[in-house]
């Protein structure tokens, strides 16, 4: 016996066909550049010294009580490129460039945080204390 195509079954199929483009629509749309920036935020035991755009190719250093660390900015990452701790774990941490990555030199009490301005995400984060040593 012959199987006919019945119109129900290819309109079930075209259905379907329009169906699976629906999360490319909500991926395209959740991914298009909105007025946010990523930025790096540095404090020094806890205490916000400079906001620096990832967007900007830099170097910056902060030198304070024989303490030096270099940041190096490039191509939208960020890396501590010297710093003159005995451990040397905040360099070897290499680059960072998403939202909520950190780089901490904990000798030095130095902490380059990695933010997004102007978050399109609904449920925000929750501020939390970032103390790394009690002074």
């Amino acid at each position: 016996m012959k199987q006919k195509i019945k119109i129900g079954d290819i309109l079930v199929a075209a259905l379907l066909l329009i169906l699976s483009f629906i999360p490319f629509y909500f991926l395209k749309n959740h991914n298009k550049t909105n007025n946010s920036q990523i930025i790096a935020v540095i404090k020094v035991n806890n205490h916000q010294i400079k906001e620096i755009p990832l967007n900007q190719d830099t170097t910056w250093t902060y030198s304070k009580n024989g303490h030096s660390n270099t940041l190096q900015v490039k191509n939208n990452k960020i890396r501590m490129l010297e710093a003159n701790c005995k451990d040397q774990v905040c360099v070897r941490e290499g680059w960072k460039k998403a939202a909520g990555q950190t780089i901490v030199c904990l000798p030095h009490k130095f902490l380059v945080e990695i933010k997004q301005t102007n978050p399109t995400h609904k449920n925000k984060k929750m501020n939390f204390d970032h103390t790394l040593v009690n002074p």
